[in-house]
């Protein structure tokens, strides 16, 4: 599973409506991609509607993806539970750096 999360300062617990890929101006947001096997044979969709919670405990989060997606033409529901993830350090300053 692939989740961006769109917010706005920083993360804090909340509720994440899910939206397109390619949707720029949806903020909050996430856009949430599910990988998956069926024997050796990869299969994936991306979720179209739905919401992500997401809860923060110190430098991780912990929550919960529900939705649905389209694969093949078929409207396939998804429910899944994350914890332990860290967060990464990358920040950009507020400053000029030459």
């Amino acid at each position: 599973m692939l989740v961006r999360l769109r917010y706005r300062d920083s993360v804090i617990p909340d509720s994440f409506p899910i939206v397109g890929p390619g949707d720029t101006a949806a903020v909050p947001g996430a856009t949430v991609a599910i990988r998956y096997f069926i024997r050796d044979t990869p299969r994936g969709y991306v979720l179209d509607s739905g919401s992500v919670h997401v809860r923060r405990i110190g430098n991780k989060i912990e929550g919960r993806a529900e939705g649905a997606g389209l694969e093949n033409a078929i409207r396939i529901p998804a429910r899944i539970e994350y914890h332990d993830v860290a967060l990464g350090t990358d920040t950009v300053p507020c400053k000029y750096e030459p």
